[in-house]
């Protein structure tokens, strides 16, 4: 966590000027309850999901992996319009 932190505050200063406006990281677009409820929501789904996946679903580990790759890119399009393209760091 310290070297995450170290590397963000080295890009941030070291990064040029012509590209520091895209350093922002997504911001939430409702309102702090709204947002909350909805990741905690997102993160119940996919974590069902995995869990279903993994013990109920294919014996392939290739089709586990795309399915659980499906299943993360639809909670995060799900999730977009609440707290942006971003899903709890854990996933």
């Amino acid at each position: 966590a310290i070297g995450a932190v170290g590397g963000v505050l080295a890009m941030a200063e070291y990064a040029p000027a012509k590209y520091k406006h895209m350093l922002a990281g997504p911001a939430v677009q409702v309102d702090l309850q709204t947002a909350a409820i909805a990741e905690g929501v997102l993160t119940f789904v996919i974590s069902l999901t995995v869990f279903f996946i993994i013990f109920k679903g294919p014996k392939s580990s290739f089709l586990q992996t795309l399915l659980i790759s499906m299943a993360t890119v639809g909670v995060i399009v799900a999730g977009s319009s609440y707290t942006g393209p971003s899903l709890n760091p854990v996933n």
